[in-house]
């Protein structure tokens, strides 16, 4: 009587186990399933009508400041240079 009940009791113990982890590895799947349909790859996105990215204008715009200033300091440098 006690060997059945011991197994009952191990079978019990092993679908619990196997529950708990299928519900982990779902978990996961899901997730990991969300983040890439809400997350997407951002380079095919924010593109122009002719494919140019759209922070590409941004960016230049950015990189000529740099520039201005750099100019701006080498100027600056130059004049006190002469002096």
């Amino acid at each position: 009587m006690s060997d059945s009940r011991s197994h009952s009791e191990h079978k019990a113990k092993s679908r619990s186990w196997l529950t708990t982890a299928f519900l982990i590895y779902g978990t996961m799947v899901v997730g990991l399933l969300g983040f890439f349909i809400i997350f997407p790859d951002t380079r095919t996105h924010g593109t122009q009508g002719e494919g140019a990215p759209m922070q590409t204008v941004a960016k230049a715009a950015r990189y000529e400041a740099v520039i201005a200033n750099w100019n701006r300091y080498r100027n600056k440098d130059a004049r006190a240079d002469a002096r």
